[in-house]
């Protein structure tokens, strides 16, 4: 192997290192998000929230569309906590979802923040 062939290789490694890495951490972060609302949905306290609003983010995935869902949770002995979670629901379900309407969430305090996850929403 000739000294420009191992140049030439030593800078393509030394580009690609970065890029894989680069990669690598924005796929974990997004995997991050659903496992979140994986251990809210299974250790969460359930209850019915109240939709104040609902609006597209025009992204969709696998075909449905992703949204963003305005809720009002009550609570015993305060006010009622509000929260805006953005989720993915199927194109058939948008109808429980307009304002008004009593939808399953459920409440998780992490860290001293409290953290919603919609029950139904699909967790892609």
């Amino acid at each position: 192997m000739s000294t420009g062939e191992s140049i030439i290789i030593v800078v393509v490694i030394l580009i690609s290192l970065p890029l894989l890495l680069l990669a690598f951490m924005v796929i974990r972060q997004s995997f991050q998000a659903n496992r979140e609302i994986k251990h809210i949905l299974k250790n969460g306290m359930a209850f019915d929230a109240t939709v104040s609003s609902i609006r597209q983010t025009n992204t969709e995935i696998n075909g449905h569309p992703e949204v963003f869902i305005g809720l009002t949770i009550p609570r015993e002995h305060a006010e009622p906590h509000r929260t805006i979670i953005k989720t993915v629901i199927y194109m058939v379900n948008i109808p429980q979802y307009q304002p008004g309407r009593k939808v399953k969430v459920k409440v998780l305090e992490l860290d001293g923040k409290i953290k919603v996850a919609l029950e139904g929403a699909h967790v892609f």
